[in-house]
């Protein structure tokens, strides 16, 4: 995959090992969009189909990844312009279907998405996640070499859909710098980490919410404690141990160096 692939690229479809990924314009596309959402988290919270459209016309995008006619995987995001800081791309959100989960969809689309925003100027991309999401930890700070300076308490409020409910919504925000050494370095799959102060998160959140949702919110209560102290000393979630199941922070700016 080169550098930054021209735009018309990703209208016209990029293949990657059978799946054919490609920018997503109009409203029929946005209804497939809306369904995967409904599939993925259920149909609270949703980003309706006229949203779409009409951030993707504002400069933002829909990137979609289909087997065959299927949309098997989406990413969405917009830019964001606040003063005093340089324009950037906001990643809000990522779904595959559960039958696609394990051929690496999401993590070509995030390439993609670097592609994407590189060739109109951006330089750094933010999404949340979960910190208690070991999946998300490992592909984001790992895998993509994203690092998370910011730790955001309940960041949506109440979410009722069926993947957060009844939890408080915490997240990770993490940074993403596009044409940094850290991210070149994990482009090319030499994914390295140095030491740094450690938090045991769950190996499957999921799982626990299911069995024991008073445990999950004593852990989620419990590991929050131990970040934001960590988060204010200056320090980053940089990387998953995923043999301990620990998230090492190190300090901003001189973070883990995948």
């Amino acid at each position: 995959m080169s550098a930054a692939n021209p735009p018309d690229d990703f209208d016209a479809g990029i293949a990657r090992d059978g799946i054919v990924f490609r920018a997503l314009h109009t409203p029929t596309e946005m209804a497939e969009v809306v369904a995967l959402q409904i599939e993925t988290w259920g149909p609270a919270d949703c980003t309706p189909a006229n949203q779409l459209v009409i951030s993707v016309k504002s400069g933002g995008h829909v990137l979609g990844a289909f087997d065959g006619t299927t949309l098997v995987a989406f990413l969405y995001g917009f830019p964001a312009v606040v003063p005093g800081a340089a324009p950037w791309l906001a990643s809000h959100m990522l779904a595959t279907r559960p039958s696609h989960a394990s051929r690496g969809v999401g993590r070509t689309l995030k390439w993609l998405q670097r592609d994407w925003a590189l060739a109109r100027g951006f330089r750094r991309i933010t999404w949340t996640f979960d910190p208690l999401e070991a999946r998300n930890c490992h592909l984001n700070l790992n895998v993509l070499g994203a690092t998370a300076p910011e730790y955001i308490v309940d960041c949506y409020g109440h979410m009722d859909d069926k993947l957060n409910r009844g939890l408080p919504s915490d997240r990770f925000m993490a940074h993403w710098d596009l044409d940094g050494e850290r991210v070149k370095t994990a482009r090319e799959g030499q994914a390295r980490w140095r030491d740094g102060e450690r938090v045991r998160i769950p190996t499957d959140f999921q799982a626990l919410k299911r069995t024991d949702i008073d445990e999950a919110l004593r852990v989620r209560e419990a590991v929050r404690e131990q970040i934001l102290p960590l988060i204010a000393r200056g320090l980053a979630a940089s990387a998953l141990d995923r043999t301990t199941g620990e998230v090492v922070f190190t300090p901003r700016g001189g973070a883990a160096e995948l």
